[in-house]
């Protein structure tokens, strides 16, 4: 099963585990194939380098560096087209439904409520982590 992450689900996971890194044991597994494409790396990046997080990624004795090599080997990447997505509220999810359509995912995983209050993106169920894993596993 095809599935992109949002930038807010690889954070959680890579930081803190939780639901978001069981979704990282079925792609280590092989059972899902998580897709993600250079902005979603780019944004990874971005998020992982504010100051508040420095402590976190101190405390599990890794780096950032480390962090994108697990999120590299976690999922496959995949060039994405422009899209029009008028119905987002926050311009900026773009790249996910992008990344999605690229990709052919069968699901979008987000905590974004910009991005659940969709439902769906062309036929495209968008959920929350928890969701995801009830409806699927």
């Amino acid at each position: 099963m095809r599935v992109v992450l949002d930038v807010n689900v690889w954070v959680s996971g890579l930081l803190w585990r939780g639901v978001p890194g069981q979704i990282f044991d079925l792609a280590a597994a092989n059972k899902i194939t998580i897709y993600t494409s250079e902005p979603i790396l780019a944004d990874v990046e971005e998020i992982l380098g504010r100051k508040k997080f420095q402590s976190k990624i101190n405390a599990l004795n890794t780096t950032i560096k480390e962090l994108l090599s697990t999120v590299k080997q976690l999922s496959h990447s995949c060039i994405i087209t422009s899209i029009e997505a008028s119905q987002l509220r926050d311009p900026d999810d773009t790249v996910i439904l992008a990344t999605a359509l690229s990709a052919d995912a069968k699901a979008i995983v987000t905590g974004d409520l910009d991005l659940l209050v969709l439902i769906e993106f062309n036929e495209v169920p968008i959920l929350t982590p928890q969701s995801f894993l009830s409806r699927y596993f």
